[in-house]
């Protein structure tokens, strides 16, 4: 029985270990969504989806299979999380609410956006680490349908890793910022999304998606900058030439100045062109 186990583990840690294709992400995602079709009927959607975590999650040695694996599997679940979060919101800023109702509500949308930022972080760090393997097509025709047919929301979750990822070539790209990092789940959740010292001082950068002016504040006592990454700049996974340009200019503009601005204005430069 020991050699049996000695095996199985040398088998296991050199799958592991094995070269990932593009190949071997098209075959997961059918086998993914094939099975949580075929137990639906019987079991239900969410054991279906349960019983997926455990085959392809759980028990996948392979870490870039493995975080494709939760990244598709949780896909219904983030998708319907989404709604629950945006229910919260609304609830909260409705003035309905007496205190001890907005006490669980808002622990229970803390909660919520918690497990919402660690799927981001997921899908982001799936994205960079395999995107030369499938598309941006590919994967949102698998995040749609292992959502049920969410198509927005699986277009938002992309939309906003992808300007994360443009905006993190961007930064590495300015030799003022030092110790530049993603920001934790923890800091994420407090507003930002990169983290770095500029001029020995603390910076954090938000990213958003759209065409907005650089916004820079004082947030909790640092440098905040918030910086639009327009969806011209990208194409598939990738940051262009031209986009990265264009956001290295707008960061060091907002850097360099002084004001404090506390609304977006509509942004009125450098739209990129639609080709490269």
């Amino acid at each position: 029985m020991k050699i049996d186990d000695g095996f199985a583990a040398v088998r296991t840690s050199e799958y592991a270990r094995t070269p990932v294709s593009s190949s071997m992400f098209v075959r997961r995602a059918e086998e993914i969504l094939n099975l949580v079709a075929h137990l639906r009927a019987e079991l239900g959607l969410q054991e279906a989806i349960n019983v997926a975590i455990e085959r392809f999650v759980d028990d996948e040695p392979h870490p870039e299979m493995k975080r494709f694996g939760e990244v598709v599997v949780l896909a219904r679940r983030q998708s319907l999380l989404q709604d629950r979060l945006d229910d919260d919101r609304e609830q909260l800023h409705s003035g309905r609410l007496d205190h001890k109702e907005r006490e669980v509500t808002g622990h229970h949308y803390e909660t919520l956006r918690h497990e919402a930022c660690r799927y981001n972080h997921l899908l982001r760090g799936l994205i960079e680490n395999c995107g030369h393997y499938f598309s941006r097509e590919q994967l949102m025709r698998w995040l749609t349908a292992a959502s049920q047919g969410r198509s927005r929301w699986a277009r938002g979750e992309v939309t906003g890793a992808v300007s994360e990822l443009a905006l993190h070539a961007a930064l590495q790209g300015l030799p003022e910022l030092r110790d530049l990092r993603y920001a934790t789940v923890e800091e994420d959740l407090a507003g930002y999304d990169f983290v770095a010292s500029w001029h020995s001082r603390l910076l954090t950068v938000d990213a958003k998606t759209g065409f907005y002016r650089p916004l820079t504040e004082r947030k909790h006592g640092h440098k905040h900058l918030e910086i639009s990454v327009p969806r011209e700049a990208v194409k598939e996974f990738w940051v262009t030439r031209r986009g990265l340009d264009v956001l290295r200019h707008e960061v060091r503009q907002a850097l360099q100045s002084g004001e404090s601005v506390e609304h977006h204005a509509p942004h009125h430069y450098y739209r990129l062109a639609q080709s490269y």
